[in-house]
């Protein structure tokens, strides 16, 4: 997204291909490259070569600032990894940042309480209608859109397909397996799910589209029964392009 606000689209081309920033050399999940590689294909497939590459050129401070802007609270490191994930974040962070791709760029905040009545029934308290800020555009909004999407039905989240209805979404896996995401949203209702061990022990074998994208798709299909469908917002207008880097 960052990428995107700043001339990028995803039809991009960037180069999968070794990296190495100071001591530090982000690999690929199957330690394989694939050359030139369009941000869309790149996204679909989790190529972390390629994600650290687009944060480099949108600026690492620039995708800090966007994550908190989208609602991350957590500290982000300015780091090259920051693309892909290396500070910590809580699971209701990551859910509430994703939420504006699915409803066309507005910024949500997360509560529990509707309202609060006495014992005989009289209303203490209810919270009132939300303001939802504007916290991205709606032609980026669409366009994160439509990749995630892709993601969800070509990529690495193919196991939260839904049994009905279109939805978009993103696997997550730490090193070592300790963390295993998926996040993802059908129009109107946007879910999280994180696996992982409370010492930070590593998981056997659990990744973002194993596990935590099967537990999406089974609260999803059981959540989704009895909604109405809604329209997401789609990008208007061609996507920039460019060489690879």
């Amino acid at each position: 997204l960052a990428a995107f606000e700043n001339g990028m689209g995803p039809e991009t081309v960037m180069r999968d291909s070794p990296l190495i920033l100071g001591n530090w050399r982000p690999s690929n999940f199957d330690k394989e490259f694939r050359g030139p590689i369009r941000l869309r294909v790149a996204l679909r497939d989790s190529i972390n070569t390629v994600a650290v590459k687009v944060s480099e050129a949108a600026g690492r401070q620039r995708v800090i600032e966007t994550a908190h802007r989208l609602g991350i609270t957590s500290d982000l490191a300015p780091t090259p990894a920051v693309a892909l994930g290396v500070s910590e974040v809580t699971l209701m962070e990551l859910t509430r940042a994703y939420a504006p791709f699915g409803n066309g760029g507005f910024g949500v905040t997360p509560y529990g309480i509707l309202e609060v009545r006495t014992a005989s029934g009289l209303l203490l308290y209810r919270r009132p209608a939300p303001v939802l800020p504007r916290v991205i555009g709606p032609y980026e909004a669409g366009l994160m859109h439509q990749m995630l999407a892709d993601a969800l039905a070509f990529g690495t989240g193919r196991a939260a397909r839904l049994a009905r209805g279109s939805a978009a979404g993103k696997t997550g896996t730490s090193q070592d397996n300790r963390d295993g995401w998926f996040i993802g949203y059908t129009p109107g209702l946007v879910a999280g799910v994180w696996f992982g061990n409370d010492d930070g022990a590593p998981m056997q074998a659990v990744t973002g589209g194993g596990l935590p994208a099967r537990t999406w798709k089974a609260f999803m299909d059981a959540a989704l029964i009895a909604a109405p469908s809604q329209p997401v917002a789609q990008p208007d207008g061609p996507a920039p392009v460019s060489q690879p880097v």
